[in-house]
């Protein structure tokens, strides 16, 4: 550890993995301020900014443009990880072909919305619908119509399931996806997803913290729902944000002090900040 390291106001936390929606993004989808002042001063302190969300290295990208701090990107759940530039992959993971068939068929026999995240870009398999302009309005991308046959010939990271929440929490019981060997998870009320075993933000944080030198316990995890817990479990710090899933609040070192949305992440930050001056 360098003498630098050990008097940075942030100490012992090298790095942070910071989850968009519903933590970093405002619910008009800007950043604040008063996240943005928290990321410059970290990274004035030498601390290294992730990215870490579900959603698309497309649907990323313009947020890590605003913020040129940001070196390196977890997308698609921790299905794959590289630097903003997209030259250098430090992990990625495709659900098997016959599992993303499965998962393919299960929504169009349910009649869902489908949404498929490919290395390619994103696509849709259903009609439109309410469920679709609602995705193509958060992700800022209208995914791309295709059929269920060609899109078994991309690489596919995840099958995404849109829905209302009282349809889905049924949807969730059933034997297909209850008993499922994938990794499943209801990364917000009305979206269900499922992807390669392997697939987490945890996952593809391991690498990337490994290629930067930086050990697990001086990473820090900033996020608001349960596809946020494996890389709070990871880490040597979390926080939850004061509106996450209970679940997350649960699997994290601390909540955000409770106050506006569009500000938690830099409470957060503070918060953090107080815990190890303790």
């Amino acid at each position: 550890m360098s003498a630098s390291q050990s008097t940075s106001p942030f100490h012992p936390i090298r790095a942070v993995a910071i989850d968009l929606d519903g933590t970093l993004l405002a619910p008009d989808h800007s950043i604040s301020a008063e996240n943005r002042a928290a990321i410059e001063a970290m990274h004035d302190a030498g601390v290294e900014i992730i990215l870490a969300s579900g959603r698309h290295y497309q649907s990323m990208l313009p947020y890590a443009r605003k913020l040129p701090q940001v070196r390196y990107m977890v997308s698609a759940q921790g299905a794959y990880a590289s630097d903003v530039d997209n030259q250098h992959t430090l992990f990625e993971s495709h659900l098997p072909t016959t599992d993303a068939q499965a998962a393919i068929n299960f929504g169009l026999e349910n009649n869902l919305s489908i949404v498929v995240y490919a290395a390619s870009g994103l696509y849709s398999l259903t009609p439109p619908s309410q469920w679709l302009t609602y995705y193509s309005n958060l992700a800022g991308i209208t995914p791309a119509p295709t059929t269920p046959e060609a899109i078994l010939h991309e690489s596919i990271f995840k099958v995404v399931y849109f829905e209302s929440s009282e349809r889905l929490d049924q949807i969730q019981q059933d034997p297909f996806l209850a008993n499922s060997q994938l990794y499943t998870v209801r990364s917000m009320g009305n979206i269900f997803e499922q992807a390669d075993p392997r697939t987490n933000k945890a996952a593809a944080l391991q690498p990337l913290i490994a290629h930067l030198g930086i050990d697990a316990s001086e990473l820090a995890t900033f996020g608001d729902g349960n596809n946020d817990i494996p890389m709070f479990q990871l880490a040597g710090f979390s926080a939850a944000m004061d509106r996450a899933w209970p679940d997350a609040k649960a699997a994290a070192t601390l909540v955000s002090p409770d106050g506006p949305p569009e500000t938690s992440f830099a409470r957060a930050i503070a918060a953090m900040q107080a815990h190890y001056a303790k």
